[in-house]
């Protein structure tokens, strides 16, 4: 029940699609110029994403383009993250040290793929490793550079939920790896609807609260 409404094209790109467009609009009617920029910007990332790594992409899977789309927009969700949590730092060039951050859990598990030929060959295991490595990161923002942030409270909430957002991931593909069992599809599902919906809006809204 649960992996039908998962691979469902109206909840993997149908449903990011519409939020999008609210996101978008959203931002769009957002005083602040770096709120708005940030909106409009993850905002499409939401559409292009859920589209191009959906069921009605025309990106052939296993292809050497399916990969790099794939890649490329991992890297944008957690640069998504990492923006925000440079924001609340008030750190000079946001951006560029965001991008920075945002490339080094793509790297390091690309390097133990390579090192790892069976992890490399399994598509689940290389989640799994993506999703562990990410949320130790994560704890060591919470640990590290949250506590140093000017606004403690922003960094504290886009930490927060993207560590609420892994571990569910963590959980579903543990789960899966173990017992293949539908149930595992619903954890996985809400990690997903809290990555391509909730989390541009959401931030949107604690960053005008800065």
């Amino acid at each position: 029940m649960f992996k039908s409404v998962y691979d469902s094209p109206l909840v993997a790109t149908l449903l990011p699609c519409i939020a999008a467009i609210i996101v978008v609009g959203l931002a769009l009617l957002r005083k602040d110029a770096f709120v708005r920029a940030y909106g409009a910007l993850f905002g499409v990332a939401i559409a292009a994403d859920a589209y191009l790594n959906g069921p009605w992409t025309f990106v052939k899977s296993g292809t050497g383009w399916a990969t790099a789309v794939s890649v490329l927009f991992v890297i944008l969700g957690d640069f998504r993250y990492f923006v925000a949590l440079e924001v609340s730092l008030q750190n000079a060039r946001i951006w560029l040290r965001a991008l920075g951050w945002a490339f080094i859990v793509p790297v390091t598990v690309q390097i133990v793929r390579w090192s790892v030929p069976r992890i490399e060959k399994d598509e689940r295991a290389t989640f799994l490793l993506y999703e562990i490595s990410f949320f130790a990161l994560a704890v060591a923002m919470r640990a590290a550079r949250v506590p140093r942030a000017k606004n403690r409270k922003l960094a504290a909430r886009v930490t927060a939920f993207e560590l609420a957002q892994y571990g569910l991931w963590i959980a579903a593909d543990v789960g899966l790896v173990a017992t293949d069992a539908d149930a595992f599809y619903a954890p996985r599902l809400a990690a997903n609807l809290m990555y391509y919906v909730a989390f541009v809006p959401v931030t949107m809204r604690w960053l005008e609260s800065t």
